[in-house]
């Protein structure tokens, strides 16, 4: 194999060599949809807040009538607990979120958002629709379908649930 081919050190790859496979694509569109994203969310003057920290914010959003604490946000997201800690820190030094006491047991938190968490919220929603707008713009209604799907059936296997 040749020094200069992908995944050796060389110079970038062509693009017909980038590697077939499930997982690099997925790791390639997901790089490519990251960087729209912030691409959207710089125009609409939303800056400091990561693609992350929209899902979240979204997820809180949606579930204010419930206890929502770090370990849901960590199963919800399939995100490290070390990550989701980083995560809300900085969600809460921006003033996003606050941590509250549960009142039936002193060690949790309940995760609850603030007004300027609300507001980030509804900006960020706009760019999430967006973004979602320009992702199935390329799609025709069965390839959505069949897609999410696909996509359903890969997380279930990698969760190790049965499909």
């Amino acid at each position: 194999m040749k020094k200069e081919l992908y995944g050796m050190g060389g110079p970038p790859c062509p693009e017909k060599c980038v590697p077939q496979h499930v997982a690099a694509q997925l790791r390639r569109t997901d790089n490519l949809i990251f960087r729209k994203m912030n691409e959207i969310g710089r125009a609409a003057g939303v800056e400091d807040i990561t693609f992350m920290h929209g899902w979240i914010l979204r997820h809180l959003y949606l579930h204010q009538d419930q206890e929502v604490c770090q370990r849901d946000i960590e199963r919800d997201f399939s995100i490290t607990r070390s990550t989701t800690t980083n995560i809300l820190q900085l969600m809460e030094k921006k003033q996003y979120i606050r941590r509250v006491a549960v009142p039936q047991d002193a060690r949790l938190k309940r995760i609850v958002l603030t007004e300027k968490g609300i507001e980030a919220h509804n900006k960020i929603i706009a760019c999430l629709q967006e973004l979602n707008r320009q992702v199935e713009a390329a799609l025709t209604e069965q390839e959505r379908e069949e897609m999410l799907r696909l996509l359903g059936k890969l997380q279930a296997h990698l969760e190790g649930r049965r499909t």
